[in-house]
């Protein structure tokens, strides 16, 4: 007697079907790309490399909240009368315009991590 599988051959046999979602590397680089840089590294067994990413995230996170809040503060208005309900907008757009080179660069480096976190988590899970 033939024994019946899942549709590509591989999988539990008969109804079932194969498990989805069970694949140790689709996880880690789930985890490592959908919710935090680092995270799939942590939870497939590799501690340091896991905070290595998630420590750089931050880091470069930290520097950019830092930049824009100097700045914002320094353009502010000092004069309560002055503000409006376009200084958000027009405080943003200045911000950008003088600060253009950081955020293109600090979008590049936040981007590498995330990218190269998605890819260790892939290529350092094992596979069952």
């Amino acid at each position: 007697m033939r024994e019946i599988t899942a549709p590509g051959g591989t999988g539990t046999p008969g109804p079932a079907g194969p498990r989805r979602g069970r694949d140790p590397r689709r996880r880690a680089a789930l985890l490592s790309g959908l919710v935090f840089p680092g995270l799939g590294q942590l939870l497939s067994g590799r501690p340091l490399r896991g905070l290595a990413f998630g420590a750089f995230t931050l880091a470069a996170v930290f520097v950019l909240v830092r930049r824009v809040a100097r700045e914002t503060l320094d353009r502010m208005p000092k004069d309560p009368l002055d503000i409006d309900a376009g200084l958000p907008f027009r405080l943003a757009a200045e911000i950008h315009r003088a600060n253009a080179g950081f955020f293109f660069w600090i979008t590049v480096v936040v981007v590498v991590l995330w990218a190269a976190s998605i890819a260790d988590a892939w290529y350092g899970a094992r596979r069952d």
